[in-house]
């Protein structure tokens, strides 16, 4: 099972999201979302991963004057799993990946680009996925 999602955000902080199809992830085609029931749970994840990351490197560029027009990102989740097989919905052991990718547009230097990329990573959506986080539930 593979998820994709695509996030584009502009200097003016206006945002499209476009996604893979729910029913059918695998074909790799995107839609424009108009709506959040359109998307599923880790495309939502995709979603605040980039947005968040976007959020980041947006006001870094806009405070230190550096000239950014756009960011997009590329995401796709995915379960990776030991060995191939035919039933792997069945299967209890696998590693769960995000892969992005972050495309700068603006007139960069690559300096600036490498900086700016250093900074996407500090998102604190990124953070937690890095680092774990507990959710302790409980019924009310």
């Amino acid at each position: 099972m593979a998820e994709r999602i695509i996030f584009r955000q502009n200097n003016q902080f206006e945002v499209e999201f476009l996604a893979s199809d729910p029913r059918d992830p695998e074909n790799g085609d995107v839609f424009k979302v108009e709506g959040l029931h359109e998307v599923t749970p880790y495309g939502m994840m995709l979603f605040s991963l980039a947005s968040c990351t976007a959020q980041v490197i947006l006001s870094y560029a806009n405070h230190h004057q550096v000239s950014v027009q756009e960011v997009e990102f590329d995401l796709t989740y995915e379960r990776v799993f030991e060995e191939d097989c035919e039933n792997c919905q069945d299967i209890d052991r696998y590693q769960e990946q995000i892969n992005e990718s972050i495309r700068l547009i603006g007139d960069l230097s690559e300096r600036e680009e490498e900086k700016l990329f250093q900074i996407a990573h500090q998102c604190p959506i990124q953070k937690m996925f890095q680092d774990g986080i507990e959710v302790k539930s409980k019924k009310v």
